[in-house]
C-alpha cells in the first residue's frame, strides 16, 4: 500500500531507479521503485533521521540527534556507524559519489568526506562568513560533474566546491524576493547543471543557472497539489524533481520541461 509518512526530510534517487526517503519522525527510510509499484521500509535505530544517500549498494543516513552517520547494507543491516567519537556533532545532509559520502555537520560548520567503508577521507569548512566558511550548513548535493553544492543556511547562500572540497563559487543572499534566501534547505542539480534550492520558509523551490542567476521558481504555501508546507529535501532524476514536503507528510513530483523538448 501507500506508505504513510510522518516527517519526510532527506531524499535520494539511486541508480537502481529507487526513491529513498528519510523519515525523521518515523525512524524509517521509505524505499519506492520509480518504474513499478512496490514499497518497502528500512527500520533504522535512530532518533532523528535527516539525510539519505545511496552508493555502491549501500544506504547512508544521518541521525542528527545522536550525532551518527549510519551505513546500511542491501538487507538493511548496519554495516558501520560513525559518531561523536569520530568528531560528529549534528550530521544532517548527505550526498554520495562513487567513492565517497559527503556529510554536512551543521554544528561543526563543515563537510566531512567518508569512504564508502566509513574511513575518514577529509573535511572542509569552518565557522565564518568568508568563502568556504559556513554558518549552520544543512544540505549537500553532488552534480553530474562531481561538483559539490552546500546550502550554507544561516549565511543565506549556496556554495560550490570541487569534489575534494576546494571552494569554487557561491551565490545568494538574505531577502524575501525572487532569488533571495531566507531558510535554504535541500539542494539538487539537474542534467543541465541547473541548481534547485528549497526555500523552507517561503515554501518555494528556486532554480538557478550555473552562475547563480535565478531562472524560475515554483510552489507556494499550502496543502494542495504543487503547494508546500515546510519543504526540505529534493532530488532530481531524468528531469523529474522529487520534493520532500515535510509538514504535508508527502513527496511531490514535478517535471522540468526544457526548451529542447518542446
Amino acid at each position: 500500500g501507500e506508505p504513510s509518512m510522518s516527517q519526510p526530510y532527506g531524499i535520494a534517487v539511486a541508480s537502481d531507479r529507487r526513491l529513498y526517503v528519510a523519515d525523521t519522525g518515523a525512524h524509517v527510510i521509505h524505499v519506492m521503485p520509480l518504474d513499478k509499484n512496490g514499497y518497502s521500509a528500512i527500520k533504522v535505530d535512530g532518533d532523528s533521521l535527516i539525510g539519505v544517500a545511496v552508493a555502491g549498494g549501500k544506504v547512508f543516513t544521518s541521525d542528527s540527534t545522536t550525532g551518527r552517520v549510519i551505513c546500511l547494507d542491501a538487507n538493511g543491516h548496519v554495516a558501520w556507524t560513525r559518531g561523536q567519537k569520530d568528531g560528529f556533532r549534528r550530521p544532517t545532509g548527505l550526498a554520495a559519489g562513487s567513492d565517497r559520502v559527503y556529510v554536512v555537520d551543521t554544528l561543526q560548520n563543515r563537510v566531512v568526506m567518508l569512504g564508502l567503508d566509513g574511513r575518514l577521507l577529509g573535511t572542509f569548512g569552518s565557522q565564518g562568513t568568508a568563502a568556504g566558511q559556513f554558518n549552520y550548513p544543512t544540505n549537500v548535493a553532488r552534480g553530474g560533474d562531481g561538483r559539490i553544492y552546500v546550502t550554507d543556511s544561516m549565511n543565506f547562500r549556496v556554495q560550490v566546491f570541487d569534489p575534494d572540497g576546494q571552494f569554487l563559487s557561491m551565490f545568494g543572499h538574505l531577502g524575501d524576493g525572487s532569488g533571495d534566501f531566507n531558510r535554504p534547505k535541500g539542494v539538487s542539480v539537474d542534467s543541465e547543471g541547473h541548481v534547485y534550492v528549497v526555500e523552507g520558509l517561503n515554501d518555494v523551490v528556486q532554480i538557478f543557472d550555473g552562475d547563480g542567476q535565478l531562472l524560475l521558481d515554483f510552489g507556494e504555501s499550502g496543502k494542495g497539489p504543487g503547494q508546500f508546507w515546510l519543504p526540505s529535501g529534493i532530488a532530481i532524476v531524468n528531469d523529474i524533481v522529487y520534493v520532500a514536503d515535510a509538514a504535508n507528510r508527502r513527496v511531490q513530483l514535478f517535471e522540468y520541461v526544457t526548451e529542447r523538448r518542446r
